[in-house]
């Protein structure tokens, strides 16, 4: 039987329902394009079913508490596809993803990371909607703003994509780093840049991706990508760009600036940074408003501008000067769809005799 021709590696960990959605809209892909569908995470015998209900011959991996890129590693490893497909189990396929991802592959030859934006999904709340909205917009995501909404097609870099709607050519793809909280893409893609891999954008490779319901669960979220983005600083300087840290010193600076007035300096001096970003947020605020066509949504939307840049500012810091050891991945386990006994999957050296990676992933596996 010939390979596959897409390889989709998906996490479950947000419920069955959203889980179900997912595999349903893969489901529904309008043309026959050739994959194999591959899950992990930690799966409970109700995740087993949902996905053996929609994919009998799915690959099921449990990789119990793993991080997020340690627990895709084994899916890589397990696939056979020309390219791996990496979609979050809260995504939604349009049912034209799989076939045009096969075109555009095949377009562009040279090439060897595609992707595009993870649009908010239509049913979503009000407050989702203006939440994407300002993800999208360059004052609130600032350079990674384009994974969140559409922009020009052409040649990228790790600022343009998302793990959860990325794919990458399976003869170029490497583990992902296995001891950060998030961001082991942009440590994949740091990484693949260097070795002269070329990636591709289109704003038609879009999936639709849900919103934090909740102010607290978005604040989280936007705390963990900092303190994601943070760990990957400080254990790999070279993927370093300014805007990754100016909200961790717009933080610094609102900490400092009553000491600074209280030992003398100039209260207007020292007020204009923060003038400047009061007007840049309303401006920002504004025009998302006006892009919903609601300006009661003004305000939401720089309520929502500083929750992102406080807490993805506070996470950077956390990252930085709070990293912790590295823990090492447990071992994770193969579901059988027969009698037969569950596959023990291990890492490099942990049993004897034990197979070992190709020198390349192995080498970068170690840099991690």
């Amino acid at each position: 039987m010939p390979a596959p021709q897409i390889s989709v590696c998906i996490l479950a960990g947000h419920g069955l329902a959203a889980l179900d959605a997912c595999l349903g809209s893969l489901q529904a892909q309008s043309s026959p394009t050739s994959c194999e569908l591959l899950v992990g995470g930690n799966l409970t015998p109700e995740v087993v079913a949902v996905v053996r209900a929609r994919f009998p011959a799915a690959q099921l991996c449990d990789t119990g508490g793993r991080l997020p890129g340690a627990a895709r590693n084994p899916l890589i490893d397990r696939a056979t596809g020309d390219l791996l497909l990496f979609l979050d189990d809260d995504v939604t396929a349009p049912p034209d993803l799989l076939s045009r991802l096969s075109q555009t592959a095949a377009r562009y030859p040279a090439a060897s990371v595609f992707g595009g934006p993870n649009d908010t999904p239509p049913q979503s709340t009000h407050f989702q909607v203006v939440q994407g909205a300002v993800l999208s917009s360059i004052m609130g995501a600032g350079p990674v703003s384009r994974r969140y909404g559409a922009r020009h097609p052409g040649p990228a870099d790790e600022r343009w994509f998302t793990l959860c709607n990325l794919a990458v050519r399976r003869d170029v793809m490497l583990p992902f780093v296995s001891h950060l909280v998030c961001a082991e893409e942009n440590a994949l893609l740091a990484e693949l840049r260097r070795r002269g891999e070329r990636m591709r954008y289109e704003p038609d490779l879009r999936v639709f991706h849900a919103r934090r319901p909740r102010l607290s669960s978005f604040a989280a979220q936007m705390f963990k990508y900092g303190r994601g983005r943070g760990e990957l600083l400080a254990r790999r300087p070279s993927t370093f760009r300014a805007a990754y840290v100016v909200p961790s010193l717009l933080l610094t600076y609102l900490v400092a600036l009553p000491l600074m007035i209280a030992v003398g300096g100039q209260a207007s001096l020292m007020l204009a940074p923060l003038a400047l970003y009061c007007c840049l947020t309303v401006a920002t605020a504004l025009r998302v408003a006006w892009t919903l066509r609601r300006i009661d949504d003004a305000p939401l939307a720089a309520g929502l501008t500083v929750t992102v840049h406080a807490c993805y500012g506070a996470g950077v810091l956390r990252g930085l000067l709070l990293l912790k050891a590295r823990r090492k991945p447990g071992v994770a386990e193969w579901i059988s769809t027969s009698s037969e006994p569950a596959e023990t999957v291990r890492l490099p050296g942990e049993a004897r005799g034990a197979q070992r990676p190709p020198p390349g992933r192995e080498a970068y596996r170690s840099e991690g």
